[in-house]
């Protein structure tokens, strides 16, 4: 993984060293969002009022630089209005859902410094899209919303929404009772889940946990790879990670490199070029290992065909779509040990 300048490693979506190590941003979250002293109270406006109801715009504060949440959905609302695709009865709510670069369980609303937030909502355009991220310096990047990305399963084509403008690599922050990892995303490739402190995931993996169930473990369905490196974290022997969808795929190997020093990787081989993969696997197919506290291997194909390459593990867990069957799947890992579906 190439590094930027101060050591951060660059961004696949931006080329930008805008990607940070997991101890980085650990260390930052504190701070990251809080308002200075000289900062403005809360502006509160109401998110359903109409745009000829709201202020012009909500001034940054001077001193740290910052801005409020509401003062950059303000200032994206007018520029869609400027480009046609709002009107003055249109309110703040109706620009979008905001994303902030990272994401963890917040007390308080955030105060947003330069390229921190994202978002992603609909009717959005790309002239729109590249004067928000041009004109307010917090956005970092726009996505048009077009329904939940990913592969659904192995009969439907992949979904993906549309990056308009800027970046859009964002991470959140894994919060478990084995500690906490740093999950980057390619957010118009992989479908959003927010950071919860209970969050239902975690709870099953710290119950298998206490009941000595992670120690040789497959993530069949493993997106951006967050709970087979929590299995990691938790001190598994091995884990293996799978997907069927590409940009997943990149995005384990990212949060892998991210994660590295919390992980105890000491060694890190890439035995496929990912240019020449297929969007959406079939065929499983090696792309990395890693080694170090925990042996893991990162694969791209379809659940179902896994398990003509990988070996069979005590435990495979199974994160499918809401809604989606996983009789195929659970067939055709019924060589591991024991299968959990989450």
């Amino acid at each position: 993984m190439l590094e930027g300048d101060k050591g951060n490693m660059l961004c696949p979506a931006c080329g930008k060293d805008c990607v940070k190590s997991a101890e980085d941003i650990l260390a930052s979250i504190e701070y990251r969002y809080m308002a200075c002293r000289d900062c403005a109270p809360e502006p509160g406006l109401d998110k359903t009022r109409p745009l000829r109801d709201l202020p012009e715009a909500i001034e940054r504060c001077r001193s740290c630089g910052r801005g409020s949440l509401d003062a950059v959905m303000l200032d994206a609302l007018r520029i869609l209005k400027e480009a046609g695709l709002r009107d003055e009865s249109d309110a703040l709510r109706s620009v979008g859902s905001p994303l902030i670069a990272v994401g963890y369980p917040l007390a308080f609303p955030p105060r947003l410094a330069q390229k921190s937030l994202i978002i992603i909502g609909e009717r959005l355009d790309r002239n729109a899209a590249r004067l928000m991220v041009e004109r307010v310096p917090e956005i970092k990047g726009v996505i048009l919303q077009k329904g939940i990305p990913g592969v659904r399963d192995g009969h439907t084509p992949p979904v993906e929404n549309e990056l308009l403008a800027g970046c859009d690599m964002r991470a959140d922050v894994v919060q478990s009772l084995f500690g906490d990892l740093v999950v980057y995303k390619s957010q118009s490739k992989i479908h959003i889940e927010f950071p919860r402190q209970s969050a239902p995931k975690m709870k099953i993996l710290e119950n298998l946990y206490y009941q000595g169930k992670l120690r040789d473990v497959v993530d069949g369905l493993a997106g951006p790879g967050t709970l087979g490196l929590m299995c990691a974290l938790a001190g598994a022997e091995h884990v293996v990670l799978n997907d069927a969808w590409l940009p997943a795929v990149k995005n384990i190997l990212l949060n892998i490199e991210v994660n590295r020093k919390l992980l105890g990787i000491t060694e890190i081989e890439y035995t496929e070029s990912l240019e020449e993969l297929a969007p959406k696997g079939c065929e499983a197919r090696l792309v990395c290992r890693a080694g170090g506290a925990c042996r893991i291997e990162v694969y791209h194909g379809d659940l179902t065909r896994l398990f003509s390459k990988a070996e069979p593990a005590e435990l495979c867990l199974i994160d499918h779509f809401p809604g989606s069957g996983t009789s195929e799947m659970q067939k055709a890992c019924r060589r591991c040990k024991e299968i959990v579906i989450v």
